[in-house]
């Protein structure tokens, strides 16, 4: 692949002297250039430089790089001299004369696709990526062959390239993606692109060079779809793809929103579903927006709308198709698991209806539920019919930034896509018929008609009866389809199918599924007595009988009816039928199921509808009536359609009650998808008599049958299948086996572990014994000593009380592997270095003095190690290679044992010695000292704690003993030492005390003397920190010449002052002392005036 790439990349920029080249491609080809079929195909152009013609019969094209020889040229096809050959990318895979078809076709807006050319040897001759264009558009070399690839805005196929342009301009860029906004915003636009002008509309307009010139921010105060585009002063640069946004101001939701939105003139969107009844051949072209309910873009793209619907389009609020045109270069479908009920999230069409003739407020008189069409379909999606329906989803749809109304979002059934996605039946392998007034072929013309006339034919003159007849035609013909498709319509009383709204298809490739005929539900909103009855049933009524549909003759013309007929006299399909009438009575159709999925579906629109009803009429009142008759409708129908089936045959009898019970573990399918195993067993239903009613084994290893009624019953009881004619209730009892093989066996095999299974002890795995269903089975291991326990495993009992136990039991209830998975124990040798010295280790609690000491341990337990030094030596420390020691390099450790290794004790013969025991005041301007003295040989390193709090490592030191000097109080403790040579052990402690020195204060008044009044009281006001300290001495020093000191605790002083032309200062200080003989000074200045 990545030699591929590299391939790729490098001949793209050097074919030009390539034989054969890619000349130009379409995979835009909306509606300028046909085929041969006259259809718009994608192509691709190859040229010939040279002065021969080239037949490349044999050579390879392709669109996957992963896949460069996907359509080998089959036949002789020519490139001539000097000239160009076209490619249609069709998928027919052939050629005929001088029109070539490849067996893919391109998708330009993937982004992932490459045309690839490959000679007949393999060999790559010239590759391009597939990039979009705008509509029409095509991309080629900007002269033939030549190497600079342009865009083309008239395509030149098979014709000489001219008119070669630039890439386009680039898109412009919104300030902000659509979605809900509380309140009105600014949107600004802008382009990377020099020369750039940009236009832009607000009403869903397609923009172009004479819409609004952005040039200021534009204010969106409500609802509003922006579309903007870019276009360059450069005529040689095409204007830009169109980018678009809808901003939603104050609307919210709670179903997803689909905004759409087109030109409004004549001919547009506006004009397809606002107009007249004359607007319905319009095909306008627009764009699609899909978000999810809370206002969040899923995805957007751009195509064309149609007409959907027929009654319904005379309607104000109408439906619609929408297509995504891959072909404009901005999508190639709505990309999102819109549905639910299906994992696909890609859809090229999807159906928008308003409910159809069911809508509210406008179908007949406003009777409608708004629910009818997509609540047929669903309910026969979910009830798992044999039938194609469309699948739904209610949105909400704008028009242009305009509220729009309660929609459907419907996967279109009737179309390639959904057969190819679902079956691997594309368009060229359908044979799809419709009828809706009249019959056409939709797909596989010309043959499908032929083909389905001589089927019809076949069952008119072949008696249905003989077996053989009827093998012929279930080979063709998909009678599962069949009987769901009438019941369904008989259950819900349509009016309008056979001639109306009635499709079937079958698949023609082998290796595709749907080989047979099978049916399509089309529109179901006449139903439950709602519309007009187009097809002419008898009896519209909830008590229409269910034999109605075998009276309707050949309505249509197509043969459904009489097929019906004549199938119901082979016993075979008469019996599949009642029995499949009944598996839908008692599931899908019956009424509790029919109800809850009208409830649920009314649930998720019924917030919607008050503004539904506000923009296009009616009251939410009379809407919540119709659903109400509707609901009652179906309440009555179904109990009719259940209680009144025994008189459409007169065969059958009953009804009667069937019980089936499981015994033992197995699994038994009753009828049609009933499936029965021990954990429903004990399931009971109702069923005629009168028919066959077939039991199958479905699994399990099954014994015998056991069949308890009030009648006898002739069967064989060791047969899995069993058919029952019931003629009483009955109780059905199947049989299983109860014996399960259980494999034990042990991880890794070759030890001499055994297990204890239930009291018998097995040594030799692995060991295979059968039990019965529910026996309790204990295992406890006797485990090697030189192995220990991981877990135990198992397939699929449960192991009690865990897999991590290592006693366990278990209940058999499934054949089985169970395996006991050990670990191999580690070995642990301890040592003791140097070696002769009289040491021993306590290993847990066990005294070893000879050395080296080998044992084995659990990963899982702690070993626990407490040497006894030789008194000549001293703890060094403890090293190990690969497990960890818990307590650092503590003397006394553990460790657990997770590896092999060897655990060695270090010991030392230098010693580092800590002491000193100092008390100093906190304001002592001397530190404490703290000695650490060592014997070894110098350089010394050792490091110590505070404490207990680690400080830095002294290196290298040659003072011995070294000082610490310090003033932070606590214990001084060693963690290290080593001298030049080895580890050393520690000893000693020191202690530094640091006591709190009292905090001098006073108070003098007045602080201010004069030569009339030099007296002055000083008052003392030292503190001290702690309580169990107090102040024992004061000393002053009155700062004059006549020595004047006092040791009272407040004094008093008075000054002399001869000179009385100055001021005089004085200093006065205060020593004071606590009890723990800590001291401290202050001082203040006393001031003498001559005032």
């Amino acid at each position: 692949m990545k030699n591929i790439l590299i391939l790729l990349f490098s001949i793209v920029y050097f074919t030009s002297n390539a034989q054969i080249v890619i000349n130009e491609y379409s995979a835009a080809n909306y509606d300028t250039y046909t085929d041969n079929y006259g259809e718009y195909e994608d192509w691709v152009e190859l040229y010939n430089p040279t002065a021969a013609a080239v037949d490349i019969n044999g050579w390879a094209l392709s669109d996957k790089v992963s896949n460069p020889l996907k359509w080998i040229i089959p036949s002789s096809f020519i490139v001539p001299a000097g000239g160009t050959a076209l490619v249609y990318c069709s998928g027919r895979d052939e050629i005929i004369g001088l029109n070539a078809h490849s067996n893919f076709k391109i998708t330009q807006t993937k982004g992932n696709e490459v045309f690839m050319l490959s000679d007949a040897g393999g060999v790559l001759q010239d590759s391009i990526r597939v990039y979009a264009n705008q509509n029409s558009h095509t991309r080629g070399r900007e002269t033939d062959g030549s190497a600079i690839w342009s865009v083309f805005v008239n395509g030149t196929p098979n014709a000489t390239n001219v008119g070669a342009m630039q890439e386009y301009a680039t898109a412009p860029v919104f300030s902000q993606v659509g979605g809900y906004n509380a309140a009105a915003i600014n949107i600004t636009l802008s382009s990377p692109d020099p020369n750039i002008t940009i236009y832009y509309t607000t009403n869903g307009d397609e923009p172009n060079n004479t819409s609004n010139v952005y040039s200021t921010a534009i204010n969106i105060a409500n609802t509003t779809v922006v579309k903007a585009i870019c276009y360059s002063s450069d005529p040689t640069i095409p204007s830009s793809f169109i980018d678009y946004h809808t901003f939603f101001i104050n609307d919210t939701h709670t179903i997803p929103i689909l905004s759409v939105s087109g030109n409004s003139g004549a001919g547009g969107l506006l004009d397809l579903l606002d107009g007249g009844w004359g607007s319905s051949g319009l095909e306008p072209e627009g764009t699609i927006e899909w978000f999810d309910e809370n206002g969040v873009l899923l995805d957007k793209g751009t195509g064309e709308f149609n007409k959907h619907g027929n009654d319904s389009w005379a309607y104000d609020q109408r439906g619609f198709d929408y297509v995504m045109r891959d072909q404009f270069g901005y999508n190639y479908a709505l990309q999102d698991q819109v549905f639910a009920t299906k994992s696909r999230d890609k859809f090229q069409r999807v159906i928008v209806k308003a409910a159809a003739n069911d809508n509210y407020p406008f179908s007949y008189g406003g009777s409608g539920a708004h629910i009818r069409d997509a609540y047929v379909h669903h309910l026969s999606q979910i009830g798992d019919l044999r039938l194609d329906e469309r699948s739904t989803s209610s949105c909400i749809v704008y028009l242009d930034g305009n509220y729009w109304g309660v929609y459907e979002m419907r996967e279109k059934v009737d179309d390639h896509d959904f057969t190819d996605y679902y079956y691997d039946q594309d368009k060229n392998n359908l044979q799809y018929l419709k009828t809706w007034g009249g019959t056409w072929t939709e797909y596989g013309a010309p043959n499908a008609q032929p083909d389905w006339n001589t089927f019809v034919n076949y069952v008119a003159a072949n008696p249905m009866v003989n077996q053989a007849n009827y093998n012929q035609a279930k080979s063709e013909y998909n009678m599962g389809s069949l009987i769901d498709y009438f019941l369904l319509n008989a259950y819900v009383v349509c009016q309008d199918w056979l001639n109306w709204n009635t499709a079937w298809w079958r698949g023609m490739d082998p290796n595709g599924d749907k080989k047979k005929w099978r049916y399509t539900l089309w529109d179901m909103d006449n139903t439950f007595d709602h519309g007009t009855n187009y097809t002419g049933i008898p009896s519209s009524d909830p008590d229409a009988s269910p034999c109605d549909p075998s009276t309707l003759g050949n309505t249509g013309g197509q043969g459904h009816v009489p097929i019906w007929n004549e199938m119901l006299t082979n016993q075979e399909f008469h019996d599949d039928y009642i029995n499949r009438w009944q598996d839908l009575a008692n599931g899908p159709l019956s009424c509790t199921f029919m109800i809850h999925i009208l409830d649920s579906m009314i649930a998720v629109i019924d917030p919607e509808m008050p503004r539904q009803i506000t923009t296009w009429g009616g009251n939410y009142a009379a809407w919540q009536s119709n659903v109400t008759d509707l609901r009652n409708f179906i309440l009555a129908r179904c109990d009719s359609m259940n209680s009144g089936f025994v008189d459409c045959d007169t065969a059958i009898t009953g009804i009667f009650d069937v019980t089936v019970e499981i015994v033992g573990v197995g699994e038994v399918e009753m009828s049609n998808s009933n499936i029965i195993n021990q954990l429903n067993s004990g399931w009971t239903d109702q069923r005629f008599g009168g028919i066959d009613l077939p039991f199958e084994v479905v699994s399990g290893t099954f014994d015998h049958w056991e069949v308890i009624s009030a009648t006898a019953y002739v069967y064989d009881p060791n047969v899995d299948t069993l058919v029952l004619d019931l003629q009483s209730d009955v109780l059905v009892r199947a049989y299983f086996g109860e014996s399960r093989g259980i494999v034990f066996d042990i991880d890794p095999l070759g030890t001499t572990t055994s297990i204890d299974i239930n009291g018998t002890i097995i040594g030799a795995f692995p060991y295979t014994m059968s039990n019965m269903v529910g026996d309790n089975i204990s295992l406890i291991p006797n485990i090697d000593a030189l192995y220990g326990f991981d877990s135990w495993s198992s397939d699929s009992n449960f192991l009690s009380p865990s897999t991590l136990t290592e006693n366990i039991n278990f209940t058999v209830t499934y054949a089985d592997t169970i395996t006991l998975h050990l670990y191999q124990k580690p070995t642990i040798v301890y040592e003791v270095l140097p070696t002769g010295t009289t040491t021993s280790i306590d290993i847990n609690g066990v005294n070893v003095s000879v050395f080296p000491h080998s044992e084995t341990v659990f990963i899982d337990d702690i070993n626990t190690i407490n040497p006894i030094i030789d008194p000549a030596f001293g703890f060094g420390y403890w090293s190990a290679n690969f497990n960890t020691f818990i307590n650092g390099n503590s003397i006394n450790n553990s460790f657990y044992g997770e590896f092999s290794d060897t655990i060695r004790l270090n010991l030392s013969t230098v010693t580092a010695f800590i002491s000193g025991n100092e008390t100093i005041c906190d304001n002592a301007q001397e530190k404490g000292i703290i000695n650490v003295s060592f014997t070894g040989v110098a350089p010394f390193t050792f490091s110590y704690s505070i404490n207990g709090i680690s400080q830095p490592l002294i290196e290298e030191t040659y003072q011995n003993p070294y000082p610490i000097n310090t003033k932070e109080a606590g214990l001084y403790t060693l963690n290290s030492y080593s001298d030049a040579i080895e580890i050393g052990q520690i000893d000693g402690e020191g202690v530094l005390t640091v006591l709190k020195s009292p905090t001098a204060n006073f108070n003098t008044f007045p602080d201010t003397l004069s030569i009339l009044y030099t007296t002055a009281s000083f008052t003392d006001k030292s503190t001290t920190e702690t309580i169990s300290d107090s102040l024992i001495s004061w000393d002053w020093d009155f700062g004059d010449d006549n020595l004047g000191f006092s040791t009272d605790k407040n004094p008093t002083y008075s000054y002399s002052h001869q000179e009385l032309s100055q001021i005089e200062l004085y200093e006065v200080s205060l020593i004071v002392t606590s009890s723990n003989s800590c001291s401290d000074i202050t001082s203040k200045i006393i001031t003498v005036t001559d005032d």
